[in-house]
Order: C-alpha cells, then sequence, then structure tokens
C-alpha cells in the first residue's frame, strides 16, 4: 500500500508540472515576439550613452521579468522532479530485491519448521492411533543427558518405546537394560536427535533405608496429564514381604507404575512399581537401593562407554512441597510401549 500512495504522489505531481507548463506556454504565446526580438536587437546596437543603455536593459527587465520568473521555476522544478523519479524507483528496485531475499528467507523458515512438525505429528499419531497392544506407565530421568527408570513389566516384550513430557514433546527411547528381579528397566533418549540434554536433575538419589511413618509423595501418568499423590511409608517390605521394596500408603493406579517415590528433602527412595488390589491404599516401590545395583549390573557396550551415575544431592530440600513438585514434573515422563 505505501508503494502504491508514492507512485501515485509521483504521477499527481508530474500532472502538476504539466499544467504549469501548458499555462507558461499560453503566457508566451501572448507576447508579440517579434517586438521583443526588435528591441533586443535595437539594444545591442544602439551607440546612446551608457545611462540610456541601463535604463533600456531596466526597461527589458521590468517588462519581461515575470516571464523569466517562471520560466526559471519551471527549470528548477523539473530538474527536481526528474531526481527525485531516479531516486524513488532506484529505491523501489533495491527494496523490492530486499524484499524478495528476505521472502526466500522466510519460505526456507517455513519448509524447515514444516519438516520438523511433520516427524513430530507423525509421532504424535503413532501414539494415538489405537493399539490393542499398548501399556501406558511412567518413568523419570535418572541423569540429564537422557537417562531414564521405569518397570520392567512395562516394557517387557515392547517392539518400541516412546516417552512424553508433560508438555506433550515425544522421544523414541532406548532399552538400555532390564532386571526382571528387581523389576527394573532403564531406558534412553540420548539417540533422538530431537531430546536437548538438561543442564541437571533437581533430586537426589538416597540409598539407604526409609523409616516407617516417613512422609513420601510421588508423581506419575495414570491418565493423560501428570498426577500427585502424597503418603508415607508404611512398611519396610513389599508384598509377600519382598524385601527389594516399600509398602506405602498412597492411593496409585496402574499409570503410575515407574514414577518416583520422593521423600520430603526431595530424594528418590523408591520407584513406584504397584498396588495391592485387595487393600485400598497399599502401594508398593522398589527401593533405591537396588536401582543402584541394577546400573552396577548393566553391561558396559549398552552404556556405551560412558559411565552411569546418580546424583547425590538434592536441590530441593528446602523449597515447599508446591515447588518442589514444580521442578520434579518436569523430568517426570509418560511411557508408551507397542507390541505387535
Amino acid at each position: 500500500m505505501d508503494e502504491e500512495k508514492k507512485i501515485a504522489d509521483a504521477l499527481e505531481s508530474y500532472g502538476r508540472r504539466v499544467v504549469f507548463k501548458e499555462k507558461v506556454a499560453r503566457v508566451q504565446a501572448s507576447m508579440d515576439m517579434d517586438e521583443m526580438r526588435e528591441q533586443a536587437r535595437l539594444f545591442e546596437a544602439d551607440q546612446v550613452t551608457p545611462v540610456r543603455s541601463i535604463g533600456r536593459t531596466r526597461q527589458l527587465w521590468q517588462t519581461y521579468r515575470p516571464t523569466f520568473a517562471v520560466a526559471a521555476a519551471v527549470a528548477i522544478m523539473t530538474t527536481f522532479a526528474t531526481l527525485f523519479l531516479v531516486w524513488y524507483y532506484r529505491n523501489a528496485n533495491q527494496q523490492q530485491e530486499q524484499y524478495s531475499m528476505l521472502r526466500r528467507d522466510v519460505q526456507a523458515i517455513k519448509q524447515s519448521q514444516n519438516r520438523i512438525l511433520d516427524g513430530l505429528s507423525v509421532r504424535r499419531k503413532s501414539l494415538i492411533t489405537v493399539n490393542p497392544g499398548q501399556v501406558v506407565g511412567s518413568s523419570f530421568l535418572l541423569t540429564p543427558d537422557g537417562y531414564l527408570v521405569t518397570n520392567n513389566h512395562i516394557v517387557q516384550g515392547a517392539d518400541s518405546v516412546y516417552i512424553q513430557s508433560q508438555s506433550g514433546d515425544v522421544y523414541k527411547a532406548r532399552v538400555v537394560y532390564t532386571n526382571r528381579g528387581y523389576d527394573l528397566a532403564i531406558l534412553s533418549v540420548a539417540e533422538d536427535s530431537t531430546f536437548r540434554p538438561l543442564k541437571t536433575v533437581p533430586y537426589g538419589f538416597d540409598p539407604r533405608p526409609s523409616d516407617l511413618g516417613e512422609r513420601v509423595f510421588t508423581l506419575g501418568y495414570p491418565r493423560d496429564e501428570i498426577v500427585y499423590g502424597e503418603g508415607y511409608l508404611s512398611s519396610g517390605t513389599g508384598y509377600r514381604n519382598d524385601s527389594t521394596a516399600y509398602q506405602v500408603a498412597i492411593s496409585v493406579n496402574p499409570g503410575n507404575s515407574g514414577g518416583p517415590l520422593l521423600d520430603e528433602r526431595g530424594n528418590v527412595v523408591g520407584i513406584i512399581s504397584g498396588k495391592q488390589v485387595a487393600t485400598e491404599g497399599a502401594s508398593f516401590a522398589i527401593k533405591t537401593d537396588y536401582l543402584f545395583r541394577a546400573i552396577q549390573a548393566i553391561p558396559n557396550d549398552s552404556l556405551k562407554g560412558q559411565p552411569l551415575k546418580l546424583g547425590r544431592r538434592s536441590a530441593l530440600n528446602r523449597l515447599p512441597r508446591t515447588q518442589q513438585v514444580k521442578r520434579v514434573q518436569q523430568h517426570v515422563y509418560m511411557v508408551k510401549v507397542f507390541k505387535h
């Protein structure tokens, strides 16, 4: 719209100059040019005194001053108008070239974004499509570079495993190691190029036994959004006196399996593994000590030469519970497994 207005203004200015020139032509036509030439000839040939010559010069100037002024004004306006038109069209061409370059850059960015969105759409579609063999659970980060833990019973027999963050980002996971006895599985998303390593994980891992009655909380995906639950340790052993697990007084559902169990200081003390159907609010969590043992048993080639070390220090120690939950939930992921 700005370019069209500039062109219209330029054409309007040009039209005014044309009308002005026509007026000047009419003025000149109305003059007696033969008389002007004769007076000029007499002035040049006249041998009168300098005073009379000066008088005639003044007389000529007074007579034809309006004509000279009009002619000079027309010349000046024509010159500046020509310069303006040259500058305008040159600048317009440069702007057009710059706009074309920007348009190509924007088009390239759009194509790149479309490729990324297409890839995400394929992933989301594969997770949304109804699949009778789909199993849903939870997992959480062990290290900032993409190692996670979940339950073995979630990924057992899986053809493909995906994790999904709270914000909806989906990553393909590799099963690094499974331990059926501890019901633990170690996953990695480091091979997924869309995953960006984090700076740190906020919670620590405490392998020491926890006390009965200690307040604990968990986060997981019993449904499509993350769910918080809290309670306390009710037994030092799990189902049928299993020494690898705690019994906790927290109401959980199947999707909570694989989620973290944290104490009030923000340390991971267990991994949710199941519930007792006959007893309401009786759930079980694998002790963190057995997570350390499982990690020590991972073959070096499965870790591709990089040791897997868990942090012992928690950054959540002095935070209120709401702030602890906000920081932990960013590191808890939904697990979706596909089987033929």
